[in-house]
């Protein structure tokens, strides 16, 4: 007993001494890229070498970077650009971020850019984190990488706050991936991706889609977040995975818009879960004949599950509002699915449709009017439950 009071006390004594050291707290390490100066290093990667990559340590960064910052096990690091701006420029073929095993890293107020001519596949994304990485990302600008905006795999997490992932082509704008997950607040991803599936297919990474969730994982979405003109698709989530729409204070809906085949995509067991405000409008413009699958705003199919509480619209999409197929459960507990150029609710292909409201969670009622098709749509081997008697031009069991 006497040994385990003299270690524990050694052991505070130790503890109490490192936290009064000087320095011990987010020692500051400065970068000076060219063209500017004053730095202490000229380079992020010289930075690392010198100090290390267990923190706490925040590096304030400058100028034009052109390196790959590959971070392994590493610990509480910071890396911010200064006033004057930074800019993390990735070699050809290699991501600008690779951070790998590592904890507590946060990337703040900088530019990450990509480089013409990268071959998707083959590096070119912006920030890979991977093997239970834990990144945050705070207003940070990435843009221009052909692999890729920022891939999330293998058990990783991120928070990611009021940043643009845009014209990151042919590669995708975000992809959560390998039970990772994600959480999304403010920002906006536009413009990544390519028209054409097969054109811009990325090995395996589904090349033209704004966010792709895949493999047991989880993607959260909340205020002011605008997801638009991403190729052909928003938002995609299969192979058991999750994205979820969650709810902020009034006048902070999620916007997906303008994508030219469908805003999401349920598919292959994913679920989608929209719990607040969420505008899905303006999809589908540019759904060619030949398109292997349903366009419109929303569509499940493969045995997704579709599911709104009491919030949610979905509204001037070409083709159906939400399309659903191939035994899919749809549950609209309160929406409004208006002014689609097909059916508002196109159920088919042995799937299910509840329009049960969900008391005490947003809008009590669905509203399904101005659609250019049926209300709602129901094949022979599907079915449509709940109150439809409020519903126009209801169709089902045709």
């Amino acid at each position: 007993m006497e040994k385990r009071g003299v270690f524990r006390a050694s052991a505070f004594a130790i503890s109490l001494t490192l936290l009064l050291l000087p320095g011990v707290a987010h020692a500051q390490v400065t970068v000076s890229c060219p063209p500017t100066t004053g730095g202490t290093y000229a380079s992020v990667t010289a930075a690392l070498n010198a100090v290390g990559q267990i923190g706490p340590l925040t590096f304030t960064v400058t100028g034009t970077c052109n390196e790959n910052v590959s971070l392994f096990d590493a610990r509480s690091l910071t890396f911010i650009g200064g006033a004057s701006g930074a800019q993390i420029v990735e070699p050809q073929d290699s991501d600008a971020f690779d951070i790998v095993r590592s904890q507590n890293i946060t990337l703040q107020n900088l530019e990450i850019v990509g480089v013409p001519g990268s071959t998707p596949g083959f590096g070119g994304f912006g920030v890979l984190i991977t093997e239970a990485s834990d990144v945050h990302i705070f207003g940070c600008n990435i843009r221009d990488n052909a692999g890729g905006g920022v891939l999330v795999q293998t058990s990783s997490t991120l928070n990611l706050r009021n940043t643009n992932i845009q014209h990151n082509t042919p590669g995708d704008g975000l992809d959560v991936l390998e039970t990772s997950s994600a959480d999304v607040r403010g920002g906006t991803i536009q413009n990544n991706g390519c028209a054409g599936l097969a054109a811009c297919a990325n090995f395996g990474f589904a090349g033209g889609v704004g966010v792709l969730v895949s493999r047991n994982s989880v993607a959260t979405f909340r205020r002011n977040t605008l997801i638009q003109n991403n190729g052909d698709l928003g938002i995609v989530t299969r192979l058991l995975s999750t994205v979820a729409l969650d709810p902020g204070p009034p006048n902070t809906a999620i916007n997906i818009q303008g994508h030219n085949i469908d805003g999401i995509l349920v598919n292959e067991g994913g679920h989608l879960q929209v719990n607040g405000a969420a505008l899905i409008q303006g999809n589908g413009g540019r759904c060619l004949p030949q398109t292997p699958i349903p366009c419109g705003g929303i569509v499940g199919a493969e045995n997704a599950t579709l599911e709104f509480n009491g919030f949610g619209t979905v509204s001037g999409n070409q083709g159906a509002g939400i399309f659903v197929e191939q035994g899919t459960n749809l549950h609209l507990g309160g929406a409004t699915v208006s002014n689609n150029s097909g059916d508002g609710v196109h159920i088919q292909r042995i799937s299910i449709g509840d329009f049960t409201p969900i008391p005490g969670s947003g809008s009590s009622n669905n509203t399904i009017t101005g659609n250019g098709g049926a209300s709602v749509f129901c094949d022979a081997r599907s079915l449509a439950i709940g109150n439809l008697k409020g519903f126009s031009n209801v169709k089902c069991g045709d």
